[in-house]
């Protein structure tokens, strides 16, 4: 009766104890996987990260309804050599002459030397202005995904999707109310 009771126990015991960590045991556990903890893109190549990469957008009806767009983020030399950045995407030139509807827009960086960060549209830094283009060749609305293509020096560019956002959250609000303002001076 004893033995009885004593397995009886053992066996409640040890399915107790299995089935409070059987997720763990079995399951990836969630906090351990990498991830972007912001509402951009990561990257990193040849060891540059690219950290919070956005495409902002607004529709700016006070000027016949034209999209302006910017692509913010900040870029991090982990290398011990000075780099450039170059970025690469496509953007709408159908407000251009000499272009149909799409055009290839390349930047380069200034040198950004080891240890250093490169800051596109914050810290008092210009972001790249441009209306980007969505993998349909149409206008990047918010919810889009770029393709831009992310460079170090001379080598061939590494894709990163980066997603479209408006003004719809607060901290890009004056970011996005921005471009408005900047689009209206480069129109004078």
């Amino acid at each position: 009766m004893v033995v009885r009771k004593f397995v009886t126990a053992v066996a409640v015991a040890t399915a107790l104890v299995l089935g409070t960590t059987g997720c763990s045991l079995s399951h990836n556990v969630a906090t351990m996987q990498q991830y972007a903890p912001s509402d951009g893109a990561q990257i990193t190549v040849d060891g540059v990260k690219g950290l919070n990469l956005i495409y902002l957008t607004q529709n700016v009806t006070d000027l016949g309804g034209l999209e302006v767009g910017a692509i913010i983020g900040s870029f991090v030399n982990t290398t011990d050599q000075p780099v450039q950045i170059r970025l690469q995407y496509q953007i709408d030139g159908s407000q251009s002459v000499d272009v149909i509807a799409a055009q290839t827009f390349d930047w380069v960086s200034e040198i950004i030397m080891p240890g250093q960060k490169y800051d596109l549209g914050y810290n008092e830094s210009p972001a790249i202005y441009g209306v980007a283009l969505n993998a349909k060749n149409l206008v990047a609305k918010p919810g889009d995904l770029i393709s831009v293509f992310v460079g170090v020096n001379d080598a061939q560019g590494v894709q990163v999707l980066v997603p479209a956002l408006d003004g719809a959250l607060e901290q890009y609000k004056t970011l996005v109310d921005n471009l408005a303002a900047i689009d209206e001076n480069s129109a004078e």
